[in-house]
């Protein structure tokens, strides 16, 4: 047996393992497999890294941009000056 088809068999016995409910040692009694075995394709088949995917994003518009200050007087005026003013 390839690796690959060993791998994707013990791929399917671990996920029947992980929706039986049971303890790793009580399925592989019930199912006839060495228990160490089971215990080391649960380990292996949970560092393999799951493959990266792709998610649409949506892009919306760019925010507004905040004032690069803004002056507040007592009685209620604002003055705001935007990030490109010069300085001169």
């Amino acid at each position: 047996m390839a690796n690959t088809e060993r791998e994707a068999l013990w791929q399917e016995r671990v996920e029947r393992w992980r929706a039986s409910g049971l303890s790793q040692r009580a399925f592989a009694l019930q199912e006839g497999y060495p228990i160490r075995q089971v215990g080391y394709w649960v380990r292996r088949l949970s560092a393999v890294p799951s493959m990266a995917a792709l998610v649409p994003v949506t892009v919306q518009g760019a925010a507004a941009a905040a004032p690069a200050m803004k002056l507040c007087g007592p009685q209620g005026w604002s003055v705001e000056l935007p990030p490109d003013t010069s300085a001169a």
